[in-house]
């Protein structure tokens, strides 16, 4: 099992377009096989930090999420690498 606790904090300006993208990350991941748990969540104070908790059944699972499609799209969106 491979559990990953990832914290974003972005301007607070992009806060809203990032909470989108970060939702349909969140609803694609949720399908990919190995994907035992994948939650995503915004803080109300202040607004614009965001959490991810995801758990998978391998390396191998979380290697594949790592490199997929979607994945590669939000950090394309969201200026990550």
């Amino acid at each position: 099992m491979v559990t990953k606790w990832i914290q974003f904090t972005v301007a607070p300006e992009n806060a809203a377009a990032f909470d989108e993208q970060l939702a349909r990350l969140a609803a694609a991941s949720k399908t990919e096989a190995g994907c035992a748990h994948y939650a995503a969540f915004r803080s109300t104070d202040p607004e614009n930090v965001f959490t991810v908790l995801e758990s998978w059944d391998s390396a191998e699972s979380f290697e594949a999420h790592r490199v997929a499609a979607h994945t590669a799209e939000f950090k394309k969106r969201c200026g990550g690498r």
